[in-house]
């Protein structure tokens, strides 16, 4: 596949190529590291709802998507198995700061805010391509006037996707928060494995695909429950409940479709 940036789009129509929109699956967004290596905050669910808030996803989508596509409020958007009542969070950065003083996370004479002597300051990776540099540009203001400090982290696709076992950053849990875009393992079907207990790396398991160090069984569960399910109707009712319960955690905060 060929990657034309949305800004290059209009030129192409000036020249009379006619562009054809269409869902590639994929959902751009913002993955949690959950684990013993992340930042502390980010297992108050608090924090992660004001994060979800203080990020300015319709401008992004607008300034640098030009509109082309939408805000992803999950991994399955456009497909029959996500609940059409889930709708993005809005842009709310006072609801963000209320939800930070509720959780103890409370501004130091830098604005930056802190807890028991830490810093809230996140370590941001994401991939080299420009699209994505920009977004955390874009995030990383938005994330300050909340008082949360950003690291912005860069590495080569290669490096960036590389698993455990070849010291993947993101794979190593060497982020607290990452960005890429991803779309369900059998896609058109809705089946995903990076969400399961199972899929955790470490030495022992160093293949595992689930690089938010997340173990949430009853999420697990529902997964490995829709897996076994081949009557339409049982299983979309089950895979109903998984995107709200990642969307309720903010477990994933989605960027834009692709």
């Amino acid at each position: 596949g060929t990657f034309i940036s949305n800004s290059d789009i209009p030129a192409l129509e000036e020249k009379g190529i006619q562009i054809i929109n269409s869902h590639s699956g994929y959902n751009e967004g913002l993955y949690f590291n959950m684990g013993e290596s992340g930042h502390p905050a980010l297992k108050d669910v608090k924090v992660r709802q004001a994060m979800a808030y203080a990020i300015d996803r319709d401008s992004l989508v607008k300034d640098l998507l030009l509109g082309r596509t939408a805000v992803a409020a999950s991994d399955w958007d456009n497909t029959p198995y996500v609940d059409p009542s889930i709708k993005p969070y809005p842009f709310d950065p006072e609801k963000a700061k209320q939800l930070l003083d509720e959780a103890g996370w409370v501004p130091g004479a830098d604005g930056i805010r802190e807890k028991d002597g830490v810093k809230l300051v996140l370590k941001y990776g994401s991939t080299t391509r420009e699209i994505r540099k920009d977004t955390q540009a874009v995030v990383q203001n938005n994330l300050k006037d909340v008082g949360i400090g950003v690291e912005l982290l860069n590495a080569d696709s290669d490096q960036f996707f590389a698993g455990f076992d070849s010291n993947g950053p993101a794979a190593k849990g060497e982020y607290d928060i990452h960005e890429y875009s991803n779309t369900p393992s059998g896609f058109p079907d809705p089946d995903a494995v990076e969400w399961l207990c199972k899929e955790i790396p470490s030495n022992e398991n160093p293949s595992g695909t689930n690089w938010s160090y997340l173990c949430d069984q009853e999420l697990n569960d529902m997964f490995e429950l829709q897996s076994t399910q081949v009557d339409f109707a049982q299983r979309q009712q089950t895979f109903y409940k998984i995107p709200r319960r990642i969307f309720d955690n903010v477990y994933w905060l989605g960027y834009w479709q692709d």
